[in-house]
Formats: C-alpha cells, sequence, structure tokens
C-alpha cells in the first residue's frame, strides 16, 4: 500500500564566500501529490547573526518567497499558505530556495525538511449553508471564514440568496478553508441550494413548478448540484413539488427542531419506497446568534483529495455523515469495502444472504444509537457516558451562558422553536419513541470516547443507515445529534450487480 506522506531531510552548508546569493536545494516530486509542507532551520545566534531566507521554486516557476518571516509553509492544490500560489504540483525537480542574506566567517548549515503529502482518503468537516453581507447576512466573507475555522471547520459554502458575487469575492485561495461556490435560489414558494458552481443559477423568479423544473434542470446541466432547502420549515416551505430535478434534501437545517423531525421522517419515507435521495444540513447562518452557529450541523464528507471537487464528488455519491457540532458525535458505517453512500453489488454478499455491518462510534455522551432500514429501527444501543468525558463544544457554551446544563440548552433551542412554529409543525420525537418500535436498547461501553459495534444484516434490506439521539431530562423528549446517509444493497436487478 502507497504511503500517504513522504519525508526528506535535505542539509546545505553555506559558506561566507556564498553571501548575499540565491542557492537551490532540490528535491524529486515523482507521482500524484496533493500537498507539499517546508520547514527549516539554522543556528541564528552568536556573536555574527546569520539570516538565511526561504522561497520554493516547482518545476515552472518560483512559487512563492518568505524571506526570513517563516520557519515553515504549505502549497496545496487549492490552499497555501499566503506568500506562495496554490495549484496543481507538477511532478518532476523542485527546490527549496534559500537566500544566504547574512552567512558569518565560519559559515552555516541550513537543516530543510520536507513533507510530501499524497493523494488519500479522509473525512473533512464543513457547513454547506450560510449567509454574508452579499445578501442578507451580517457576516463579511472574511468574518464567516474565521468564524468558520475557530469552529473548526475545512469548508464552508458560500449560498447567498440569489446571488453569484460572493463567489467571485472569494476566489483568493484560504490557507485553512476550501470555500464551495454556491447560490440559494430563493422564491416566495422555496428555496433550494445550487452548489459547485460560480455561476449555475441564471435565474431564480419562479413561482410555478414547470418554472422550477427548468430552472433547477438549467442549474444541474451548467454542472451544479441541488439541494431543496428546509422543505418543511413552517415560514418557507418547498410547495413546488419534490417531481422537479434535484440531489438532495436538506433534513437538518440550524439547530435541531421540529422542522428537520418532518424532514427526516418523509426522507425515511423516500428510502423505504426505493428512492436514493442525499440527505445534506446546513446551519442556514446570517449573523452571530445563539443557537445557530457555523458547522450546527456539520457535514463530515469523505473525499479522496483536499479540494472543492474532492468535497462535491463526496457528497454527489451521498457519503455523508451530518453531526449536531464540529466536535459532536460522529459515527461510521460500513460493510467489508463498502461504506457510507456505497452499494453493496450482489457478488460482494454471500449465499446466505448475510450483510455484517460495522458501527464506528466516537464522541457520544450518553447517546442512543439506533440502526435504520427500510423495514425502521432493526438495532438500539445505548452508549455509555465515559467517567472522564469531557464536555463539547457546544456543552461548554452553554456553561458560560449563566451556568445552563446541557439539557437545559437544549431545551432552550425546542422551546424557541415552538414559540416560532405558527404551523404546528411536527414535534420532536419523545425519547421512549424508539420503544414502540419493539427493539431492545443494548447497553455499549467506550473506550476514549469510541466503541465499535457489529450488526448481522441481511440482504433484502434496501440499505441501512444510522441515527444517534440524546435524551432531554425532564422534556421526556430527543434530538439527533448525528445521523448517516445509507449504506444501500443493491438489488438483482441493479445494472453491474
Amino acid at each position: 500500500m502507497e504511503t500517504k506522506k513522504q519525508r526528506l531531510a535535505l542539509r546545505r552548508w553555506i559558506g561566507k564566500e556564498e553571501e548575499r546569493s540565491y542557492l537551490e536545494v532540490p528535491f524529486a516530486v515523482d507521482g500524484p501529490v496533493e500537498r507539499i509542507d517546508i520547514a527549516y532551520r539554522y543556528e541564528r545566534g552568536g556573536a555574527e547573526k546569520t539570516v538565511v531566507d526561504i522561497g520554493l521554486r516547482s518545476p515552472e516557476r518560483i512559487v512563492g518567497w518568505s524571506g526570513g518571516a517563516r520557519e515553515a509553509f504549505f502549497v496545496g492544490t487549492e490552499k497555501a499558505t499566503p506568500g506562495y500560489l496554490a495549484g496543481p504540483i507538477a511532478e518532476g525537480e523542485w527546490a527549496v530556495l534559500l537566500g544566504a542574506y547574512k552567512i558569518p566567517e565560519g559559515g552555516a548549515e541550513v537543516i530543510v525538511e520536507v513533507e510530501l503529502a499524497r493523494p488519500h482518503g479522509r473525512w473533512m468537516k464543513g457547513d454547506l449553508h450560510m449567509h454574508s453581507v452579499h445578501s442578507d447576512g451580517g457576516y463579511t466573507i472574511e468574518q464567516a471564514k474565521d468564524s468558520c475555522k475557530a469552529r473548526g471547520l475545512e469548508f464552508m459554502a458560500l449560498t447567498d440568496h440569489n446571488t453569484s458575487s460572493q463567489n467571485f469575492a472569494a476566489l483568493a485561495p484560504d490557507e485553512q478553508l476550501l470555500l464551495v461556490p454556491g447560490v440559494e435560489m430563493t422564491s416566495y414558494y422555496g428555496h433550494a441550494n445550487v452548489l459547485g458552481r460560480p455561476d449555475a443559477l441564471r435565474d431564480f423568479r419562479v413561482t410555478t413548478s414547470g418554472q422550477a423544473d427548468g430552472v433547477l434542470g438549467e442549474a444541474r446541466e451548467r454542472g451544479g448540484f441541488v439541494s431543496l432547502n428546509h422543505p418543511f420549515c413552517p415560514s418557507c416551505p418547498w410547495e413546488l413539488g419534490f417531481d422537479v430535478p434535484y440531489d438532495a434534501i436538506e433534513v437538518w437545517n440550524g439547530p435541531w427542531r421540529a422542522l428537520n423531525e418532518r424532514a427526516l421522517a418523509w426522507w425515511q419515507a423516500q428510502l423505504s419506497q426505493g428512492r436514493r435521495v442525499i440527505a445534506l444540513g446546513g446551519s442556514d447562518t446570517h449573523r452571530e446568534d445563539r443557537f445557530v452557529k457555523h458547522g450546527r450541523p456539520t457535514a463530515s464528507v469523505w473525499t479522496e483529495s483536499d479540494t472543492v471537487q474532492g468535497v462535491l464528488a463526496g457528497i454527489r455519491q451521498g457519503r455523508v455523515v451530518l453531526q449536531f457540532n464540529p466536535d459532536e458525535t460522529c459515527m461510521a458505517l460500513a460493510s467489508g469495502e463498502y461504506g457510507i453512500g456505497d452499494t453493496i453489488p450482489r457478488h460482494a454478499i454471500g449465499e446466505q444472504g448475510a450483510v455484517p455491518l460495522t458501527i464506528d462510534v466516537c464522541g457520544a455522551r450518553g447517546d442512543r444509537v439506533a440502526l435504520w432500514s427500510d423495514r425502521g429501527i432493526e438495532a438500539l444501543w445505548d452508549i455509555a457516558l465515559p467517567a472522564s468525558a469531557e464536555a463539547g463544544e457546544w456543552e461548554t457554551e452553554a456553561a458560560q451562558a449563566g451556568g445552563w446544563s446541557v439539557q437545559r440548552e437544549i431545551a432552550a433551542i425546542l422551546a424557541f422553536d415552538a414559540s416560532e412554529d405558527k404551523e404546528g409543525c411536527v414535534p420532536a420525537i419523545p425519547a421512549g419513541a424508539a420503544a414502540e418500535s419493539g427493539v431492545a436498547p443494548r447497553m455499549a461501553e467506550t473506550e476514549n470516547g469510541r466503541v465499535r459495534l457489529h450488526f448481522q444484516g441481511s440482504a433484502d434490506r434496501l440499505f441501512y443507515r444510522l441515527e444517534a439521539r440524546r435524551v432531554v431530562e425532564g422534556l421526556d423528549q430527543s434530538v439527533v445529534t448525528c445521523l448517516t446517509n445509507p449504506v444501500y444493497i443493491g438489488r438483482a436487478e441493479d445494472t453491474g450487480a
């Protein structure tokens, strides 16, 4: 198996006679590489001050120059340290540039460390729905980026209402965040995100299902990925029908509330009828708010590269897990080599029709994990709260806001939602509702906040997916802390199955 990283240690002795010259320390890039990290060091003290500047050359050009301001930097396909150019990393001879500005009489040794990171699969966390001052938001793009980075996110989608100007204002690569272009088609009859292209949406003025069909269809033809947003929101529901062209549904909008319960129930019904609809979530953040925050919920996407197109490819394949917060409960579901978003082909299923499932849970704090299929809940596990568990970020925030407990924070969200729910949207699911499935929960102990569970699934199901809930004490209600997209089971009639 090819290693993900290659590390090189290079040394260059600089003599006094080379002072005020530019030197190269070459290294080779062989095969695909998505990121190069450079660090260097030398003895700077002594009677004669030593100063060696640094930069980088690719096979084609100078990529960047730090002078003496940095001891380390990186360049990637779509991210780079300020002062360096992001872009595809070409194979061939590269060189670390050393500027011998001040060299002592006895010379100086410079040690250069190079790390080459090759493309590899990984989970990346981000927010797929937010607004800025380019429409009705209170954040500038830089403020939104800073907020997302402070929350530990790795990508963000700019989805201002009916405009694409924010995508062109954010063209410069960021050192930490991938910026996914997007727009929210905001009509008087429903909202939909179009992700993946800076200017995929040509018009937003739709008042009929036929018009929506044409506008969203064109957006998809132009490379856009369409997600119907908060379809059961009391104030701005989707009223243009579900026969229009779309790729996903936003089942989780902002903090967990009643409108999300209804979207989740609708999505489960579609999956159980054999439809493969991708579930997404996004914070819908406009400005600073106690409950609505960047990354609440967080969309964790499995991507094969640290690029926007890599993230979009993961989304298109349904390799998405939604979490209450970036540091909250996360789960993974797999059957052998097939994971979330994949279809298990018939040839990979044994003669007995068994589908062994592996469930990995981390960060759970007293959650109940449910395994769902088209038949309903198939298994339940109560994840024991570790004695040494540290409070999550949102729990710490709750404690700082007047000493509130986690339960009171969730209760406050639900109470606020109830006051806004003028049309009586479906209430939050009672904590004991899962018991109606007739499935008895099993207790699972965690080790270092992690637990691996096993379940013997069956090939006569359409899919399996995971959902984690946490009880709100005193209210006898639960909220979702994490949910996954399904692992699908191929049908005999499926092409290539």
